[in-house]
């Protein structure tokens, strides 16, 4: 079965959405300029997390006391890098917090692999998505990538899928990508910051039918 992360996770009744639905991973983004932000005051909902589901904190290139309170505050499973962080700043990061990091990378085409392979050996996971536009901060669907370049990904570190993912094109990204986990956000919205219960159903139900007619 696929690994799921649903991320911009801001209320608890979202939140309680993923774990009855034992979604893998929650994503909780920690940068002001998103629809999707969260603040450490949401106390609640970090509890309510807590042993529950993985918990991935976002961040765009965060400063170190920045860091340091949230990860005091939520104790995330994963630390998830979304902006211009290098390697020696990514290897910094989880060197001082002792939690696994992940570095979130635009695949544009087969050179971009190149800059892929750079941040392998500092980093414990990758995210390939899409560019961060305004319009991704805003909540707005994004564009998908070209999934048949992930195919071409023969490095050693796990990684996940974004991108534009929902219940209508998740079966064709799966194949082509060969992917085993895929973060989606907006696909799963009934408006930005919003998850709904019904697109939610929907992707789940097309990824289990989807294993089930492999193993039967």
């Amino acid at each position: 079965m696929v690994q799921i992360k649903i991320c911009g996770i801001k209320t608890e009744d979202d939140l309680i959405k993923l774990i009855n639905h034992n979604i893998t991973w929650a994503g909780f983004v920690f940068y002001e300029k998103s629809v999707r932000n969260v603040t450490i005051d949401q106390r609640n909902l970090f509890r309510i997390s807590r042993n529950k589901i993985g918990r991935v904190a976002l961040f765009v290139n965060p400063k170190d006391n920045f860091l340091e309170t949230v990860v005091k505050t939520v104790r995330p499973d994963l630390i998830q890098l979304h902006g211009s962080e290098n390697t020696e700043r990514c290897s910094d990061i989880k060197k001082r917090f002792g939690i696994p990091v992940m570095k979130a990378l635009h695949i544009n085409d087969q050179s971009s692999f190149e800059t892929v392979s750079k941040f392998e050996n500092f980093v414990d996971r990758l995210l390939f998505d899409a560019k961060l536009t305004k319009d991704k901060l805003k909540g707005k669907q994004t564009d998908t990538l070209n999934w048949n370049l992930m195919k071409n990904y023969k490095g050693n570190k796990e990684w996940m899928l974004a991108g534009g993912l929902n219940h209508n094109n998740i079966l064709e990204a799966l194949k082509l990508s060969g992917a085993k986990s895929i973060d989606v956000s907006s696909g799963v919205e009934k408006k930005p910051g919003i998850k709904s219960e019904l697109l939610l159903n929907n992707l789940i139900n097309k990824i289990k039918k989807a294993y089930s007619n492999k193993l039967s």
